[in-house]
């Protein structure tokens, strides 16, 4: 092509069209970056803040609208999808000059965008956090901005983030699925983490809200700084996981949980667990006894186990916390109980029957094996009604290696079911009509350079010749492996189906196993009355195999 290259669909069509799709997956906005480039997507991701997803009892009704502010959220403005966010990943690969470009479009469309939705342009842009800044001040009287708090993860100004502790329902780092209460969110865990990346200890304060749950917590525990420990000490009581957390991290890092430990014993009013304020202050009284006690407890352990720590420590902190440490050095040792030798007490005592719980022993169920003749039984004409649908007379017509010398190795293992375009194969490969309508399918589906390749020549893979090996020598693990890693097929294994109708025609003891190994996989397939209809004496042997493995299962 002579020129630039020209995007045939307009970016606004695109985004109704993914809208209308109900597609928010994050490869549909790789294959647009990857076919029609980067702004390109930019100007679709832009796009689809215009338009509202409205409610329809019908789920194959779809209606969209003008998102505007009377309308409220609109959809997911709080909780935004896979498809739109993952805009801020090819973003941050762009080369400089692509990135300013596409950087600029976002912008200049922001005063357009309705105000509960800007937070989005805010987060995908972490490089200007001076938007996030910005955006903080800016009210939607009509409705509740819940859509500000994810400016948490952006926002660097120190007024700005004060101002944003007010916003918490929408709770942006913890991954939850949808509720009654709150829409759904996917990227709690990721939100957290580029916080920490980006802004450092600086993150810590406004991730205290979050610390005990579990998405937050997990990446806090790996951190060594005081500052962490002391704020994981303060929701230690909130929660089990939050406990484990501290349990974790004192073992990994003591001298940061020392340091944390005296500090806040030396405080003369220690603060209020990380959280609502409303809530949490009105609960301080009655959690500093016990939260005071299991401090204690903590710096006393820490310190019998490693004595050495303290002097290691001491320079850090405080004169009130030095103090506390030396108060901890001086006190005198706990006395020792003295205990009577075990000689003289009864043997109830000393080895008590409780102590030592037998093992239940479960019950195994061995069978000797006992031959039995298969027998099957088919209703009259079922057998020939299966070998005369059109699957059947279109695979059945040669074997699987003449196939493979006939047509080519590509070609078969897409008969098999290897690509991810399972419309194509359920539609046209499986009703052996792919030969008679590939023109007319390129034409008609206008389909790109790589889709025509696998349409033309067969499966379009770098594992396709290591397939076909496995597949002629009959190296069945080979192939199922194949299958499960296959990288350039986008959405396997979800979706792709295994053709029994052509697995019919390998040798009868290959085509069995193959068979188990796809079922113990759990793989989908099509063709499994053929299948047996035409291997049906092998109903004996999967039977056979089917109560084995419910022997192993219940009877171990």
């Amino acid at each position: 092509m002579i020129g630039e290259h020209k995007p045939s669909v307009p970016a606004q069509t695109m985004a109704a069209l993914a809208c209308i799709a109900q597609n928010d997956s994050q490869q549909l906005l790789d294959e647009i970056v990857q076919q029609e480039g980067l702004e390109y997507a930019t100007e679709v991701v832009i796009a689809r803040q215009f338009i509202a997803r409205c409610y329809e009892s019908d789920p194959l009704v779809v209606t969209l609208q003008y998102q505007d502010e009377d309308y409220g959220y609109g959809y997911r403005s709080e909780t935004y999808n896979e498809f739109d966010l993952r805009l801020r990943k090819h973003l941050s690969l762009a080369e400089e000059s692509c990135w300013q470009r596409c950087a600029d479009k976002l912008i200049a469309a922001l005063p357009g965008i309705t105000k509960v939705r800007r937070p989005f342009i805010a987060l995908i842009l972490p490089e200007k956090p001076e938007i996030a800044n910005e955006l903080v001040g800016l009210e939607c009287p009509r409705t509740h901005f819940h859509s500000k708090e994810w400016l948490k993860v952006v926002a660097n100004d120190p007024t700005a983030v004060r101002k944003l502790e007010h916003y918490w329902s929408q709770d942006i780092f913890s991954d939850r699925e949808a509720s009654y209460m709150s829409h759904e969110n996917h990227f709690g865990y990721a939100a957290c983490a580029a916080l920490l990346r980006e802004q450092g200890l600086a993150a810590i304060p406004r991730l205290a809200m979050y610390a005990h749950k579990e998405d937050c917590g997990s990446l806090l525990v790996q951190i060594n700084h005081p500052q962490v420990i002391r704020t994981l000490l303060l929701v230690a009581d909130k929660n089990k996981p939050s406990l484990q957390c501290v349990a974790k991290y004192h073992k990994n890092f003591p001298h940061a949980t020392l340091a944390a430990l005296a500090e806040l014993l030396a405080l003369t009013e220690p603060p209020a667990r990380p959280g609502y304020p409303i809530i949490e202050d009105k609960k301080l009284p009655a959690q500093q006894k016990a939260r005071d006690e299991y401090w204690r407890t903590l710096l006393q352990t820490l310190m019998a186990s490693q004595p050495q720590l303290a002097a290691e420590v001491m320079p850090w902190l405080s004169t009130q916390a030095q103090s506390v440490l030396k108060s901890y050095l001086s006190a005198p040792p706990k006395p020792v109980i003295d205990g009577t030798d075990n000689s003289n007490l009864p043997e109830i005592l000393v080895s008590p029957p409780w102590r030592s719980k037998k093992k239940m022993t479960a019950p195994r169920l061995d069978l000797a094996p006992l031959e039995l003749t298969p027998q099957v039984y088919w209703q009259p004409g079922e057998q020939e009604r299966l070998a005369a649908t059109e699957s059947a007379r279109y695979f059945s017509t040669e074997s699987l290696a003449q196939r493979m010398e006939q047509k080519s190795g590509r070609v078969v293992l897409q008969e098999l079911g290897f690509g991810d375009d399972v419309w194509l194969f359920l539609n046209y490969i499986l009703p052996g009509k792919l030969d008679a309508a590939r023109n007319s399918l390129i034409v008609q589906w206008h389909y790109y350079q790589g889709r025509v390749e696998e349409i033309l020549n067969g499966w379009n893979s770098p594992e396709a010749q290591l397939a076909e090996q496995a597949l002629r020598s009959g190296h069945i693990e080979a192939l199922i492996n194949i299958w499960e890693n296959d990288n350039y097929s986008r959405y396997r294994p979800e979706k792709s189906v295994w053709n029994l109708y052509l697995l019919a025609q390998l040798p009868r003891e290959m085509a069995l196993i193959f068979w188990l190994r796809i079922n113990e996989k759990k793989h989908l397939f099509a063709g499994e009355d053929y299948f047996l209809s035409i291997l049906d004496w092998m109903r004996y042997q999967v039977c056979c195999w089917l109560f084995h493995i419910v022997q192993k299962k219940h009877f171990r």
